[in-house]
């Protein structure tokens, strides 16, 4: 959610998409937000929850470094909201969609992104289909493990960690506090300072599809329950 404008992008994401719930696709996610519907500022706060499944973790900092290496922002801050208060912007979004979800008949990705969209008067809730159900993919998903694995080293004590700052003026560097008022803690990842990551992207990941037990599944046991505007 871009809290200034305030927007908020939905990445609906179809099984036959979905390669997993872990680094990989969210950083490819980050990357196409960037890309798409970034506003070209240089300087970057995010505020994130403490998944370290999905946001906390080794690949996602990496990911942060490897920007910052090749300018692509000159200083990202990334601070992770402490245990039992977790609430904040997106919730209030995604709350809005559930409640327009609750009213609507929705059998195909087309109308759960049109909830999405009517969620909001304002146009707060953005949708972005990750692909469709013939198969086209909008959203790429990348190998960001393998890419940049070879190039740095985890954080260590990283679920500790409550602000994470990177800058382009200290490439392969993460600034480090447990708490806000905490004296920063510079850390060199790079494992050879002499070696950076190239710029170019990692090799894209194939979406897996439906297999055909599944396929089978939702046609003998959920097509009943679609509109019949949906079964084409």
């Amino acid at each position: 959610m871009t809290e200034g404008l305030p927007q908020q992008i939905n990445y609906l994401v179809d099984e036959g998409m979905s390669t997993s719930k872990g680094s990989n696709t969210i950083i490819s996610y980050i990357h196409h937000f960037f890309l798409n519907y970034g506003l070209g500022d240089m300087r970057v706060n995010l505020h994130c929850d403490n998944c370290s499944g999905q946001n906390k973790n080794k690949y996602v900092v990496w990911y942060f470094l490897w920007r910052a290496i090749h300018l692509l922002h000159q200083q990202v801050t990334m601070n992770f909201l402490i245990t039992g208060h977790t609430k904040f912007g997106p919730d209030w979004c995604f709350g809005l969609v559930k409640q327009k979800f609750r009213r609507t008949k929705v059998s195909s990705l087309s109308e759960i992104a049109g909830v999405v969209q009517a969620s909001t008067i304002s146009g707060v809730n953005i949708p972005q289909l990750v692909g469709n159900e013939a198969g086209n993919v909008f959203v790429v998903q990348y190998d960001w493990q393998s890419f940049l694995a070879p190039y740095f080293k985890p954080l260590v004590g990283i679920l500790k960690l409550h602000h994470l700052r990177f800058n382009s003026n200290k490439p392969g560097s993460v600034f480090v506090k447990e708490t806000v008022g905490d004296v920063e803690k510079e850390i060199q990842l790079l494992k050879n300072v002499a070696q950076l990551p190239p710029i170019q992207l990692p090799a894209p990941v194939a979406p897996p599809g439906i297999g055909l037990d599944r396929q089978w599944y939702l046609f003998n046991k959920i097509v009943n329950f679609a509109a019949k505007r949906s079964k084409t």
